[in-house]
């Protein structure tokens, strides 16, 4: 399917059903954009393997799973050459255990500039990898980044940078995907 036929099949979607649904029907779940089926897998299982989750605990979200981006200042915007490939992993295991680690490092104290966003986002249930203590102190920090920049510089996923956001759990992350949707769906009732 084309990216003009996936925008037209989404926006067709929007007044059928709520946001939820249209969340777990559009991006949670079924083919990526950007990827072939052995492709997704292979990028979901090698995830999955570093982190040591399942690889139904890894989702590639946004512009490279449904071909077009959500993103308000982006709406319906193509993949494309200089997109990114952004994978949400829900793990709460790996949740918990990157909070207690964020929470021993707080507690030293060392000075950590990004900790009021920090906060804001793990309200939500999700971690920013950009948003973690500093890398140069702070070894999960450092272990992600390399991590994700080995699997971009090897290029076996396409020309795209790839990068990871960890969820609480599904709850979370299909909540914040479920804003966009909201947004879309408002403005198609507004036509």
């Amino acid at each position: 399917m084309t990216v003009e036929e996936r925008i037209k099949y989404f926006r067709a979607d929007l007044p059928l059903d709520d946001v939820g649904n249209l969340v777990r029907k559009h991006v949670t779940s079924g083919d990526c954009f950007a990827l072939t089926p052995p492709s997704y897998f292979d990028l979901k299982a090698r995830i999955a393997g570093n982190f040591g989750i399942h690889p139904a605990e890894v989702v590639v979200v946004g512009s490279a799973k449904l071909g077009f981006s959500l993103a308000p200042e982006k709406r319906y915007r193509p993949f494309g050459n200089t997109s990114d490939i952004d994978v949400a992993i829900c793990s709460s295991d790996l949740f918990d255990a990157c909070w207690k680690e964020v929470f021993d490092y707080w507690a030293r104290p060392e000075f950590w500039q990004g900790l009021e966003d920090f906060r804001r986002y793990l309200f939500r249930g999700w971690m920013r990898p950009d948003k973690l203590p500093p890398a140069r102190s702070f070894q999960r920090s450092q272990e992600w980044w390399e991590f994700f920049r080995q699997m971009t510089s090897e290029g076996t996923f396409g020309p795209y940078k790839i990068r990871g956001a960890l969820y609480k759990n599904w709850h979370f992350l299909e909540s914040y995907q479920q804003r966009c949707v909201r947004d879309c769906k408002n403005l198609e009732g507004e036509t």
